[in-house]
């Protein structure tokens, strides 16, 4: 895969777009990749439960033009990387690549050859280099959807698939089993290794491969054991829904479940929902956008043991701020630290911490706490004092047997929430939108942005620098109740 070799050079920044109707090729929506991008700047996205956030679909493309053979030296690329853990939390992937499954130096090439950096035969291709000539003889098909379908080695395990793109090629025949020998060209397309379909020939049909069961759906998400499974055929057990619209406030057919892994629409469509249980999901693994993601080949593919109310989804919406990123605000009273994305459910959980940098103390009473969006929720009570250089909580509750342990002073309830994906976070010293800013904060999945971890806080790292600056805020740390989220609530961050 181009991305071992030269990173993530095209997509890393892009949402990815699946075509409804399972079909490859670029996205449906009038607006370009880039466009997409650009609004995401603007969304506030928030989750009822738990979240997390990608992307989506089939995109086969035309081989491209020149490209660079390694007949030389093992790259330096040793196994043993290849099946580090992604989080040390993690049980072991239980998978590495073997260089047995290489083929003959200059032999016929297998799916080895072409996924595997340590193969003696394997193709370093770069952007705007030509495709290579391959025959992939007696693979065996693990998928078909509209203009692509999957196949892998018969020994299966790391490196043994990829995906084919037959670009309106009569392949619809072909099933699950049956061994075929592919001619084409392999190339990167968008850093999804692929074969463009020039010939087939189906040899003997036989059982369906078995797919490799990760042992956690983090593993498949993102790092190394992804990348050596990318067009093998999976399977994740015992997941659930966590985001139903990871990139809002755009549908493309993806949700997300347990351990930030996307599921997509490229052969079976799921309603997904917050509370939707599973079993288990099949399909083989694919990567377009800047994502990987499971595409279930039908509704067998998807095991529910449990539905989410019809209700249930991730709440969503775009809107342009009423206030410049760039405007600081009085900074009478500053947001230093949020907690976003709590473990488990979010609700209760939440918090938002104020610092006091004066030296009189200051009432929040009849200011209102805003976002970017539609949310406002005026501050009301005596017990609203921010003491000078001190601090004080607002959270979604003030019990501590239920917000995990978080020493909140004023409890707003249902009346805000922080959004998982975007969100902000603005502070007016007056109500009915006649207040001027006194401060604001802002957070982001995406790039530039890398402090929104579940599990911990945000914290700010200059209490008078700007609070819509990604450099300006560092994940929190520290315990603070019974849980195992992380944070200073209430007491001076461990940044400054």
């Amino acid at each position: 895969m181009l991305r071992r070799l030269t990173g993530f050079l095209i997509v890393s920044l892009l949402f990815a777009c699946s075509d409804s109707d399972g079909s490859g090729g670029a996205p449906d929506d009038a607006s370009s990749v880039e466009d997409v991008a650009a609004d995401s700047a603007l969304l506030d996205t928030a989750l009822v439960d738990t979240a997390s956030g990608d992307v989506a679909s089939s995109d086969g493309g035309e081989p491209g033009d020149a490209v660079t053979l390694d007949g030389g030296p093992t790259p330096d690329v040793s196994a043993q990387d290849a099946v580090e853990d992604i989080d040390d939390e993690l049980p072991p992937a239980g998978i590495q690549a073997q260089f047995q499954n290489c083929s003959e130096p200059g032999g016929d090439r297998n799916i080895y050859d072409l996924q595997d950096p340590q193969c003696p035969d394997h193709v370093s291709w770069s952007v705007g280099q030509s495709a290579v000539s391959v025959v992939l003889k007696n693979v065996v098909v693990s998928a078909v959807f509209g203009d692509t379908l999957f196949v892998q080695e018969e020994g299966g395990g790391a490196y043994s698939g990829i995906s084919v793109y037959t670009h309106g090629m009569p392949t619809q025949d072909l099933v699950p089993g049956d061994r075929v020998t592919i001619t084409g060209g392999y190339s990167e397309f968008y850093e999804v290794s692929q074969v463009y379909l020039e010939d087939w020939d189906v040899t003997s049909s036989g059982e369906a491969p078995g797919a490799w069961t990760a042992p956690h759906p983090a593993h498949i998400a993102k790092g190394d054991v992804a990348e050596m499974l990318e067009g093998v055929l999976v399977r994740v057990v015992d997941i659930e829904t966590t985001h139903t619209q990871p990139d809002c406030p755009h549908d493309y057919g993806e949700f997300e479940v347990t351990g930030g892994l996307r599921i997509d629409d490229m052969g079976h469509h799921w309603q997904a929902r917050l509370g939707d249980d599973f079993s288990s999901i099949t399909g083989p693994l694919h990567y377009s956008f800047g994502n990987y993601k499971v595409e279930p080949r039908n509704e067998d593919d998807i095991n529910a043991t449990a539905l989410g109310q019809e209700d249930a989804i991730s709440k969503c919406f775009a809107a342009e701020c009423q206030a410049s990123d760039g405007d600081l605000g009085t900074q009478a009273v500053v947001i230093t630290e949020l907690l976003v994305d709590p473990y488990g459910s979010d609700t209760g959980q939440e918090w938002i911490e104020l610092y006091n940098p004066g030296s009189q103390d200051v009432s929040l009473d009849g200011w209102e706490l805003r976002d970017c969006g539609e949310q406002t929720y005026p501050l009301v009570g005596a017990n609203l004092i921010v003491p000078a250089k001190g601090f004080l909580v607002l959270g979604a509750s003030d019990n501590p047997a239920t917000n995990g342990g978080a020493p909140v002073d004023y409890a707003y309830g249902s009346g805000f929430y922080l959004p998982n994906t975007v969100g902000s976070v603005l502070l007016y010293d007056g109500a009915a939108w006649e207040g001027a800013l006194v401060d604001q904060a802002r957070y982001s999945r995406f790039d530039p942005w890398d402090v929104l971890v579940s599990g911990k806080s945000m914290e700010r790292r200059e209490a008078l620098e700007y609070g819509a600056d990604p450099d300006n805020w560092a994940i929190g740390s520290g315990a603070y109740g019974p849980t195992e989220n992380e944070g200073s609530p209430g007491s001076k961050n461990k940044a400054w």
